[in-house]
């Protein structure tokens, strides 16, 4: 599993990596490119994956974050989706499969998570 999704940075860090504006950060959570979770209060998300920026930007990534959003699925509910483990036998988890290209599996979870609440 990515261990970096089990430790949040904040979107400052991001921001600094890709030597942009903090508030663009924002943004592009706002519009589904970035994952980010916004703790109550808190003036800045936090990043549940960092190592790299490629990471909390890749494709699979946004399909999720766009899924979700399509099916209305909360934030929490998607970081709990991503962090459970991919069928039975203790395979990897659902966040392993979007830097595997395989991101169709995880919308499918998303949907079908959301249909069945």
């Amino acid at each position: 599993m990515h261990e970096t999704l089990m430790t949040p940075l904040p979107a400052s860090w991001l921001a600094s990596r890709l030597r942009i504006d903090s508030s663009k950060i924002e943004q592009l959570r706002e519009r589904g490119e970035v994952f980010a979770i916004r703790d109550t209060g808190s003036d800045e998300g936090s990043i549940p994956c960092g190592n790299s920026a490629s990471v909390a930007m890749c494709r699979g990534v946004r399909d999720a974050v766009v899924a979700a959003r399509e099916a209305v699925l909360e934030e929490s509910r998607l970081l709990a989706l991503l962090r459970r483990c991919v069928g039975l036998m203790g395979g990897g988890r659902f966040l392993d499969l979007l830097f595997e290209d395989r991101s169709d599996t995880v919308v499918a979870a998303i949907r079908s998570a959301v249909e069945r609440a």
